[in-house]
């Protein structure tokens, strides 16, 4: 007899299109993925999936079996979810990836809260700036700034958001503000090592343009530190300076110039991850992390 797990490893064959795909998704061996849809068609008797070295087709008998296969696996998701969600302990460990300025500014804050409430969970932070594959990983969850490609991940918006370019007022006294694309390229620029290259609006034109650096530093925060410091121009998303802004320790450089400036904050999960409770809880934190702004 086929379990669920095996039933979730035929829809995931589907959904992403191959076994090696849903193999990386459900974090198993290719030959796992194959063995699991192998015994469900051996217990059917059917062949569910014509597949060979390029593609994969359902046969009749797969189309009608994963049509009625998803929708009892989305019942039972949705039933497991209203059993845990009244449950009033939630427990073990949650892996959670984020970069480093929203947990300094935005989670940090207001860890104590979410620590009193669920004593019994511990939170495993990944905290870098690096891309973080979550499936490769297991981390559970991924705080993402920016537009997303489409990853097979599950994407909820935590707030809107768009990064500028910034300066100190100390950088523009001794080098001058730009009043063009063309005299940004003179200034010196301070950014995370895959910042070196951005596009810029010129009149009707979209250009690519390489940043003149005298260093990169490889953490947001540290980053930050270097611009208020007046070391150069920086790419940032505007509610990690805010205050800066408000201030006047920061102060915005060619406002309108970036391409694309539109930088959402995402919380994403994998698809039908195991710690469905926990990664709920985690979510409703982090949204109040964001409440203020």
């Amino acid at each position: 007899m086929y379990s669920t797990a095996d039933l979730e490893t035929f829809i995931a064959i589907i959904k992403h299109q191959g076994i090696v795909n849903a193999a990386k998704q459900l974090r198993l061996s290719p030959a796992t993925v194959s063995h699991r849809l192998a015994k469900i068609e051996r217990h059917l008797g059917s062949v569910l999936i014509f597949r060979d070295a390029r593609s994969l087709k359902l046969s009749p008998q797969g189309e009608i079996f994963y049509q009625r296969v998803e929708g009892i696996l989305e019942a039972l998701y949705d039933a497991e979810f209203e059993i845990g969600a009244r449950s009033s302990t939630v427990a073990g460990v949650l892996k959670v990836t984020m970069p480093p300025w929203i947990f300094s500014q935005f989670v940090m804050p207001r860890l104590g809260e979410f620590e009193q409430q669920y004593p019994q969970l511990t939170l495993d932070f990944n905290i870098t700036d690096h891309f973080v594959n979550i499936v490769e990983t297991r981390q559970d969850v991924a705080i993402r700034v920016g537009q997303l490609p489409d990853s097979g991940l599950l994407a909820r918006k935590l707030v809107d958001n768009h990064r500028l370019l910034c300066a100190a007022p100390s950088y523009i006294a001794r080098y001058g503000m730009p009043q063009s694309v063309a005299q940004l390229q003179q200034h010196y620029f301070v950014c995370l090592p895959w910042q070196r290259q951005f596009k810029l609006q010129v009149g009707k034109q979209v250009r690519t343009y390489n940043a003149r650096t005298r260093f990169t530093i490889s953490n947001s925060d540290n980053m930050t530190s270097a611009a208020l410091a007046g070391h150069g121009i920086a790419i940032k998303s505007k509610i990690a300076i805010k205050q800066a802004l408000d201030g006047g320790d920061l102060v915005e450089v060619l406002p309108q110039a970036l391409v694309n400036p539109q930088a959402p904050v995402w919380f994403l999960r994998a698809q039908h991850s195991l710690a469905t409770r926990r990664v709920e809880v985690f979510y409703d934190f982090m949204k109040t992390c964001f409440a203020h702004l």
